[in-house]
């Protein structure tokens, strides 16, 4: 029968959705509520934005998408097209470098969706965000921004949203109804009566009858018999806690009646200052302590009491107080009941009982509240209160009317959750390999809507098995964290199919590099929810390997987009060869493009490498037009496409007698002269990679023949940067050319061979870059010059 307190609770929220007249009603009385007070906030600040109106099953087509100082965004302008096609997912991939607009771009959409607007956090600039669906504002609503942050910490709102079973929720509820009016003028009246709060009262008469279950508990206190003696007690002014501290301390438990008695006294003895119910000594204590404080006898003045001749200064006032407390103050046990008694409102107001209860009522008081009696006084008094509302007899004829078809309907609820099972067996299906299984702690009151979801975690491990929440999950491979961490998005996309939400999901990396397991999982289920008319997403990522799979999966080539800067403005360009970039860019635009042309000679020294072996001529010579050897100047751009034409069987012209070397570095010098900078950038980034290694093996060459004075110098290394540089920072450990060569170690060196893996490390690095550090080591080399001309001059 536990059930009926949270069966009549959750009723108080389907009211407060359906007008203000209840919200205000429940909104005295929190004990009712099913959540409690701190879920219930929540619920109704989510529900408070009243002018929004859901956009139900409403497909978008167009998305305008204008930020200006977003974040890390200066300027953003584009316009995404999601007109429905039946050869294109509603889903548009963006592949940007890292530092370039993923997080603040999500971010942006992270902020708007809680209903805030987004802003310039380093400059302190003003902003501006247009996000409009089809010429009208995107609506916080319409917004789920899935973040690559990973928290695991707790369950969402829609774990619980999509357990509710509409049906047995519906008919559940207006079982209830009636009861729920019912029991709200109850506790309004047994407030009247206890003057305990609205929202403690139903805490604390469950608690003193041991029973959770409301219902029950006033059950068992109509059953008590009782009587008039009870008619005197407040339960809130014996049972405040405060109060309570008194009445457990030793000092009132032994000597309360003695107390009571002498405190009786003070009003009826000679010359005494009191009267009963009028002015006890905490008034007097409070009056004359004001008067005191604020100068008035310091002042001069003096006071006159009733039945006194003379006025009194403040020293013959104390005296004739003492003498009045005698016979309290002389017992040090006794004065200090007194003393608790004047500490604060509450114990005043327990003190206040013993001048207004008769003789009888004080020794009733003062036996029923010892420490074996109290809590049948407790109950006791409940009872009586119970008994004297009308309420009381019509809540319990409800309950058992309702009863049966409620506990039925409870534990069917139990048994079913077709949309959690759903959510469940998708996860279970795409995760594989988790160290978990997934149950509820609480599937009924979930199901009914009466609590809040709580995921169990079930660990097992031979005969052991330990359950646990969200929050005590550990252990786990970061592997397993991202994919419990998407659970969360399973269930939110399982509550907007639900409620039909038209909603764009906002997709910052939703896989990590190397989590290949999962990859294939997410995007399985990001290709699902394309599936649904009114879901819409943009995909970010910084792993083109994740972005070439999405592409080759479900978005297609046409919505598949790359981030580029363009001066102080980001902006997106369709993405070119992502399939094969080498088949379907290069290999078509070598002949006439000579940055492809150079681009593609680690590709092709790759392939030989491969086939031929790392002793063959034709490996060796694609080596001297990677590192700085000393046939490097001398090989033409015709001996390169001749050892091409062999590798790749293909006839382009090897008439081309430029050395490759002056090629290189003519195009690099253009690439790093142009102001704007489109698409994939591949081959220029290749390029300028291998221009910049090139450039600095020759710096670092001609600074070692000076070191070494030995003009005909030449590294023999296999792995020849790595071992230039070793050598350069032993001669020169200062040299101010250190920090750009490790510069160069770091960033491009390796990043050089192009094997399928390592596509994502040079793509990853923006062509800014790249050109700002070409600019570096082309500055090395012209003061070396110079440095040299001065010397031969000398």
């Amino acid at each position: 029968m536990g059930i009926w307190r949270y069966s009549i609770s959750h009723l108080a929220y389907m009211i407060i959705k359906k007008s203000n007249k209840a919200l205000q009603l429940t909104s005295k009385s929190g004990a009712l509520l099913a959540f409690g007070s701190t879920e219930l906030n929540r619920y109704r600040a989510s529900q408070s934005d009243s002018s929004v109106v859901k956009r139900k099953g409403i497909v978008m087509e167009k998305l305008k998408v204008q930020l200006s100082n977003c974040y890390g965004i200066s300027s953003f302008d584009e316009t995404f097209d999601f007109t429905s096609n039946p050869n294109q997912a509603k889903a548009y991939a963006i592949y940007a470098p890292n530092g370039l607009m993923k997080t603040s771009f999500s971010r942006t959409f992270e902020t708007l969706s809680r209903g805030e607007q987004p802003k310039e956090e380093r400059f302190n600039r003003q902003s501006s965000c247009t996000v409009e669906a089809d010429n009208s504002e995107l609506q916080k609503e319409q917004i789920y921004v899935l973040k690559s942050e990973i928290d695991i910490g707790s369950d969402n709102d829609a774990v619980t949203n999509i357990l509710v079973n509409e049906e047995s929720k519906s008919r559940y509820d207006s079982l209830v109804k009636e009861l729920t009016k019912i029991k709200s003028k109850l506790i309004s009246a047994l407030q009247k009566k206890s003057k305990v709060k609205k929202s403690e009262l139903e805490d604390k008469l469950t608690k003193d009858f041991g029973d959770n279950d409301f219902i029950q508990c006033i059950k068992l206190a109509s059953e008590i018999v009782v009587g008039e003696e009870l008619s005197s007690f407040v339960y809130e002014e014996i049972f405040d806690p405060k109060a309570a501290a008194i009445l457990e301390s030793r000092e009132f438990i032994e000597k309360a009646n003695e107390f009571n008695s002498r405190y009786q006294e003070l009003f009826d003895k000679a010359g005494t200052i009191y009267k009963r119910g009028v002015f006890n000594p905490l008034k007097a204590d409070s009056s004359f302590s004001a008067l005191s404080k604020n100068g008035f006898f310091d002042g001069g003045h003096k006071v006159h009491l009733l039945g006194d001749e003379q006025s009194i200064d403040h020293d013959q006032l104390q005296e004739k107080i003492r003498a009045v407390h005698e016979s309290i103050d002389s017992d040090e046990e006794l004065k200090k009941i007194r003393d608790s008694l004047a500490k604060n409102a509450q114990t005043q107001a327990f003190a206040d009982l013993f001048e207004r209860l008769s003789t009888e009522e004080i020794e009733y008081l003062l036996t029923r509240i010892k420490k074996e009696n109290k809590q049948d006084f407790k109950t006791e008094l409940w009872a009586y209160y119970v008994l004297s509302c009308t309420e009381t007899a019509s809540l319990l004829s409800t309950y058992e009317a309702n009863k049966e078809e409620v506990e039925e309907i409870e534990s069917a609820a139990a048994l079913e959750a077709p949309n959690w099972s759903r959510a469940i067996e998708l996860f279970n299906d795409r995760f594989v390999d988790m160290p978990f299984t997934l149950s509820l702690f609480n599937p009924a009151e979930a199901t009914l809507g009466r609590e809040k979801a709580k995921l169990k975690f079930t660990f097992k491990d031979g005969e052991d098995k330990v359950d646990c929440t969200r929050s005590q999950v550990t252990s786990l491979s970061q592997g397993e964290k991202r994919a419990l961490y998407l659970l969360n998005f399973i269930f939110e996309v399982e509550d907007r199919k639900r409620d039909q939400r038209e909603t764009l999901f906002v997709i910052d990396d939703a896989a990590d590099s190397f989590d290949y397991k999962n990859k294939h999982a997410i995007v399985q289920y990001l290709e699902d929810i394309a599936d649904t008319s009114y879901f819409s997403q943009i995909i970010l990522t910084h792993n083109f390997d994740f972005f070439r799979t999405l592409a080759n999966n479900f978005v297609h080539r046409n919505r598949c987009m790359m981030a580029n800067r363009n001066g102080s403005s980001i902006g997106l360009s369709k993405a070119e060869g992502i399939k094969n970039y080498f088949v379907n860019i290069w290999k078509r635009q070598i002949e006439n493009n000579d940055f492809v042309l150079c681009a593609t000679v680690p590709f092709t020294r790759n392939i030989v490498e491969y086939t031929k072996g790392e002793e063959d001529a034709d490996y060796l010579k694609l080596t001297s037009l990677l590192h700085w050897k000393s046939d490097t100047a001398q090989i033409t751009a015709g001996e390169y496409i001749a050892i091409y034409n062999g590798v790749f069987g293909t006839q382009h012209s090897i008439t081309n007698n430029k050395p490759l070397i002056e090629l290189l570095f003519e195009k690099a010098d253009e690439i790093s002269s142009r102001n704007e900078h489109d698409g994939l950038n591949l081959e220029d980034k290749v390029l300028l990679s291998i221009a910049i290694r090139l450039k600095s093996e020759i710096f670092i060459t001609n600074e070692l023949r000076v070191i070494k004075a030995d003009n005909n110098y030449w590294c023999q290394s296999f792995s020849q940067f790595g071992a230039l540089i070793k050598q350069y920072s032993a001669e020169q450990p200062t040299g101010d050319a250190l920090r750009s060569l490790e510069k160069v170690s770091i960033t491009v060196s390796s990043n050089i061979h192009l094997n399928s893996f390592m596509y994502e490390p040079i793509l990853d690095l923006t062509i800014e870059h790249l050109i700002a550090l070409y600019i570096e080591i082309k500055d090395l080399e012209g003061v070396a010059n110079e440095e040299q001309e001065s010397t031969e001059a000398l």
